[in-house]
């Protein structure tokens, strides 16, 4: 008999969610539509509301480990990387049906501390995520603004999929991700232009100002100036292809899990042969340890 996951409950339980609305379903549906009795279900989440963290837990998740591969592919710009940004949030709301619980939960502003704290732990998560890409390709000295265009951009996003009942192809998500590109490349320009002068309406708090890198920004650092080292020794043609092969292979594998794996030691033990690369990798190393 096949094993029932976490994931296809969670599944089974926004389809449901979906038709019926959150409150209107019973877990004992929700047993029914995974394949399994109610009893079953408790194995896997302890109530109905569990089962909401999970889901919106999963979600972030699954976002994260897309994000973290975008975030390290130094193939592209800053500006492709926030554009990928917004089209794999886009994706993954969808594929997880995660805009059908808008129908049918208050998620924002929950009177379930819980479940607030969940989605709290999510949108802070995008938020960050935006930052650190936004101070990428825009520069650090404009951070003060980056909040209220945040703001901006979060709430268009969140506007598109409360609105939107249907499933849209990748296409569609890709204008979107392009248009929404559009308005932070406005904002950006109306914000820093010198001759208007604007309020700013959202300020970090205290613990978040001259907050450090997050682990991300720190390993795609490190990476690109290994790649940039790369480019000017002074090696053979054949010789300098296996080096870019092997720190591609090594920003693969940091895609995968931002840890100090086997497979990351061997490759990063094969470039700290290179006298100019050993710094990095040491370095590298202490990031993926903290």
């Amino acid at each position: 008999m096949k094993k029932i996951t976490s994931e296809e409950i969670i599944q089974a339980a926004l389809s449901l969610f979906s038709e019926k609305g959150y409150e209107a379903t019973s877990v004992d549906e929700i047993a029914r539509q995974s394949g399994m009795v109610k009893a079953s279900f408790y194995k896997y989440f302890r109530s109905k509301e569990e089962l909401l963290q999970g889901t919106i837990a999963f979600v972030q998740e699954d976002m994260e480990k897309e994000l973290e591969k975008v975030y390290l592919n130094s193939r592209l710009s800053p500006r492709e990387k926030l554009t990928q940004f917004y089209m794999i949030v886009l994706e993954r709301v969808y594929q997880s049906k995660m805009h059908l619980l808008f129908f049918s939960v208050p998620l924002l502003g929950s009177t379930d501390e819980k479940i607030a704290q969940a989605v709290d732990s999510l949108e802070n998560s995008l938020s960050n995520r935006i930052l650190d890409l936004m101070m990428n390709l825009y520069g650090e000295e404009w951070s003060d603004y980056y909040y209220d265009i945040i703001f901006v951009i979060k709430s268009m996003i969140i506007s598109y999929v409360r609105m939107s009942g249907q499933e849209f192809r990748a296409s569609e998500h890709q204008l979107l991700a392009d248009f929404v590109m559009s308005i932070t490349d406005i904002l950006m320009q109306e914000m820093t232009n010198s001759d208007h002068h604007h309020e700013i309406m959202w300020k970090p708090s205290t613990e978040e100002q001259g907050k450090p890198w997050s682990k991300w920004q720190q390993v795609d650092s490190i990476l690109h100036r290994m790649h940039t080292i790369i480019e000017k020794l002074n090696l053979q043609d054949a010789d300098k292809i296996d080096y870019f092969s092997i720190l591609e292979k090594l920003q693969s594998e940091l895609a995968e899990t931002l840890h100090e794996t086997a497979h990351v030691k061997a490759l990063l033990l094969f470039l700290e042969q290179v006298a100019e690369l050993r710094e990095y990798c040491q370095e590298l190393k202490i990031v993926l340890n903290s």
